[in-house]
C-alpha cells in the first residue's frame, strides 16, 4: 500500500492576498508576518502615516490573536485561563467558567448548527480527533465502527451554557472549534487594528481574510486559489471578509485517494460535493462558519443560508464546474 501525506501551507492553500504598491502620497504601505497563532501564518498589510503608527496596530492585533489563540486552543491548557482544552477535560463532570469570548464563539457555533441542519457541528470533536490522528500518521483510515461510536457523543443538545459557564450532559462529548475560531479571531483582531487608528488594512489569518477601508488606489484584491493550482479569480473588496474552505488545504492520501479535513457529520467521512467554497461576508466569524457549512450542503440550501446573512458564495464543484450566488460576480476582477 502506497501512502502519501501532504499538509499544505496555509497561505498557498487558502486565499492568497494580492498586494500592490500604493499610488497615494501621504501614506506608506507596511507589512508584517506572524507564525505563532492558530497553527498558521498570519499576514498583515496596512497604509499608515508612520512606522510608529503601524507598530501600534501590530501590537494591538498580535496581542489579540495571541490572547484568543490561548482561549480557543483545544490541545493545550494555559495558566490563568479556562480555555477550550479545559472545557473538554472538565465540562463532562462539572460546569467550567470560561472567558466571554468562548461563550460568544460557542453561541455562533450553536446558531449555525441549527441553521445548517447540523452540517456545521463544533460538538464533533470526538469524531474529528479520530480523523486528526489518522491524518497525522498518514498510514490508515479510521475504522467506521469507531467513528459511529464517537458520533454517539456529539450534538449541541448535550452542550449547556449558563452565564459564563459551560457544561456537557454527555461526558464523552468534546468541542472542536476549528470551523469558526480563526474567522472569529481575525474579526476581533481587525477591530483591535481599527481602535489603534488604522483604517486601511488587510489581515490574513491562514486564509481568513478581513479587509478594512480601501487602499489609497482602490479596493483590496484578494486572490482565490484554483483547487488544481494557480489563481481561479480575484475579488475586489473593502470592509468585508473573504474565507475559503477547500479539500486541498489539509489532507492525506491512501492508495491515491485524497481524504481531506472537512468531515460531513452525516457520513462521518470527508464531504465530497465540492473542491472549495468561498464566502464574502461582512462578518469574519460568519464567513468562516458559512464556508464550512456550505461545503457540506447542497448549493440550493447553501444559497438560502448565505442569503440570510447577506453573504455571497462561490462553489467549485468536484467536476470542475462552478456556481455562484447572484451577487458574487460583482466582486470579481
Amino acid at each position: 500500500m502506497k501512502n502519501a501525506v501532504r499538509i499544505c501551507a496555509a497561505l498557498s492553500a487558502l486565499i492568497v492576498l494580492l498586494t500592490f504598491a500604493s499610488c497615494g502620497k501621504t501614506q506608506k504601505r507596511y507589512s508584517v508576518t506572524y507564525a505563532d497563532t492558530f497553527d498558521t501564518v498570519t499576514e498583515f498589510s496596512a497604509y499608515c502615516d508612520s512606522e510608529a503608527q503601524f507598530d501600534r496596530a501590530c501590537e494591538a492585533l498580535h496581542g489579540e490573536l495571541l490572547r484568543l489563540h490561548r482561549i480557543f486552543d483545544i490541545y493545550n491548557e494555559y495558566e490563568g485561563v479556562n480555555n477550550a482544552a479545559t472545557v473538554n477535560r472538565l465540562a463532562g463532570s462539572q460546569p467550567v467558567e470560561v472567558p466571554e469570548e468562548l461563550i460568544e464563539l460557542l453561541g455562533v457555533c450553536k446558531t449555525f448548527y441549527g441553521l445548517s441542519g447540523g452540517k456545521l457541528d463544533a460538538s464533533l470533536g470526538s469524531v474529528l480527533s479520530i480523523w486528526h490522528d489518522c491524518r497525522e500518521s498518514a498510514d490508515r483510515l479510521p475504522d467506521m465502527e469507531s467513528l459511529k461510536e464517537a458520533a454517539k457523543h456529539t450534538g449541541f443538545q448535550f452542550v449547556k451554557t449558563e452565564g459564563s459557564e459551560i457544561s456537557f450532559t454527555d461526558p464523552g462529548l468534546s468541542l472542536d472549534l476549528g470551523a469558526v475560531a480563526k474567522g472569529y479571531a481575525a474579526g476581533r483582531a481587525a477591530e483591535a487594528v481599527k481602535r489603534s487608528g488604522v483604517i486601511s488594512f488587510a489581515l490574513d489569518v491562514g486564509g481568513n481574510v478581513v479587509t478594512g477601508g480601501a487602499k489609497p488606489d482602490g479596493n483590496w484584491l484578494i486572490g482565490v486559489t484554483d483547487p488544481e493550482g494557480g489563481l481561479y479569480t480575484k475579488l475586489a473588496v473593502s470592509g468585508l471578509a473573504v474565507v475559503t474552505s477547500g479539500d486541498y488545504q489539509r489532507f492525506y492520501e491512501i492508495d491515491g485517494v485524497r481524504y481531506h479535513h472537512i468531515i460531513d457529520p452525516d457520513t462521518l467521512y470527508p464531504a465530497g460535493l465540492y473542491r472549495s467554497v468561498t464566502v464574502i461576508c461582512g462578518s469574519s466569524a460568519y464567513a468562516d462558519a458559512l464556508s464550512t457549512a456550505l461545503f457540506c450542503m447542497s448549493v440550493q440550501d447553501g444559497k438560502a443560508l448565505a442569503q440570510s446573512y447577506d453573504a455571497e458564495a462561490l462553489w467549485i464543484k468536484a467536476d470542475g464546474s462552478a456556481e455562484r450566488t447572484a451577487g458574487f460576480a460583482s466582486y470579481e476582477r
